[in-house]
């Protein structure tokens, strides 16, 4: 077992923001679909029912404006053939060909309101329709804003080693005493699921692996693959077992959060 960590209490309250930090998360992932799926249904609406909605309203608009315009063609041209003229010549010749021309003007204005609902009319309805549609559903892009963001990753401080002495490991082994407990325990004879997980840049093997009595992982080297690299920085402790000094490699040893 180990000695007490003087960094334990920062690296339990690092657990525990992080257990909440990922409930709130999962949270608000779900309200964010709730989100989604009105949103899509919403979108649906705007371009089915919306969409069908205003084009009969133009099209009710623009077959009341047709009615209207052949009404007052039926209007004119009754008033026309019931005012019109004997051709008699003379002053009465120029008189009805007045009238005529008037009412043929009439007539004429009348066909290029019909022409221009027609077209110009159709198409600056159906540009409006489009614009409102475009504008529902910014508006609808907006309200549903970005998905839940997690953010940074909580950070595990690290076990205090200069506070801390490793202490026995089981089965009576004595893994460090005194000083030596600045050197944790990294003979391989003491570990056990030994992992290897990557490579240092100074070219060391990093592995993970539990102590015999520990059901506890933790991240470092191995001592005898140190020896061979580094003699310096491994120790032999007074249980015959080997440690190492991280402080001279490029290996954090840490427990894995």
């Amino acid at each position: 077992m180990c000695a007490p960590d003087p960094n334990a209490g920062r690296r339990e309250a690092a657990r525990v923001e992080n257990n909440r930090r990922h409930a709130e998360y999962k949270a608000n992932s779900i309200k964010q679909w709730n989100k989604e799926a009105d949103f899509k249904q919403n979108l649906k609406t705007i371009r089915g029912l919306g969409r069908s909605r205003s084009e009969a309203d133009f099209e009710e608009v623009a077959i009341q404006a047709r009615g209207k315009a052949l009404s007052e063609k039926e209007d004119l041209a009754r008033q026309y053939f019931q005012s019109k003229s004997v051709n008699s010549g003379g002053r009465s010749n120029r008189y009805g060909g007045m009238k005529q021309a008037n009412y043929f003007s009439k007539v004429s204005k009348l066909d290029q309101q019909m022409f221009k609902m027609a077209t110009v009319g159709e198409a600056k309805a159906r540009e409006g329709i489009q614009r409102r549609e475009q504008a529902m559903i910014q508006k609808e892009y907006n309200a549903l804003g970005m998905g839940p963001q997690f953010g940074m990753p909580t950070m595990m401080p690290p076990r205090d080693r200069a506070g801390q002495l490793m202490n026995s490991i089981s089965f009576g082994l004595n893994v460090a005493t005194g000083v030596m407990g600045l050197f944790p325990g990294s003979d391989i004879r003491l570990k056990d699921n030994v992992t290897k997980i990557g490579k240092s840049i100074d070219g060391y093997n990093i592995y993970k692996f539990r102590y015999l009595d520990s059901t506890k992982e933790y991240i470092g080297v191995m001592a005898q693959e140190v020896q061979a690299r580094k003699p310096e920085a491994v120790v032999k402790l007074n249980n015959g077992y080997y440690g190492v000094d991280y402080n001279q490699i490029d290996v954090e040893f840490r427990e894995v959060a």
